[in-house]
């Protein structure tokens, strides 16, 4: 782990995602700001702030369990940002852009999550679990 916590791929990613996303949500139309904008919203703000905390984890097992959920919230915020491309809430060009963030995103988080699954001594029980894709 870094001292510098600001400066890790995935947590400068995440931040960015969020702060991008708070900008595209204030132009939503007014009766789907309200819903889907602001759940989008929250989704890439929780997604950064669990990320910042899986940074600090130091238990390999427990850290891999908390990017193992958060794989599950990449699929729901990609889902959620087609939801939205869908309404016309957001164009085809805001779309390739925030779901190319996503999936670097995701990218990185697979990379971490496997590097910790390396780390978790074998005999755990966490080993032989699936790896997210």
């Amino acid at each position: 782990m870094t001292t510098d916590y600001s400066q890790v791929p995935i947590i400068q990613g995440a931040y960015q995602l969020a702060l991008d996303t708070q900008r595209l949500v204030a132009r939503f139309p007014k009766n789907f700001r309200f819903q889907i904008g602001d759940r989008l919203a929250w989704m890439t703000q929780d997604f950064f702030e669990a990320t910042v905390k899986a940074n600090f984890i130091r238990d390999a097992a427990l850290r891999w369990k908390a990017l193992d959920a958060l794989s599950a919230e990449v699929f729901t915020i990609r889902m959620t940002v087609r939801m939205a491309k869908d309404l016309k809430t957001i164009s085809n060009g805001q779309y390739t852009e925030v779901i190319s963030r996503v999936e670097d995103l995701h990218k990185q988080l697979t990379g971490w999550t496997k590097w910790t699954q390396s780390k978790i001594p074998r005999g755990t029980g966490h080993e032989s679990h699936h790896q997210p894709s």
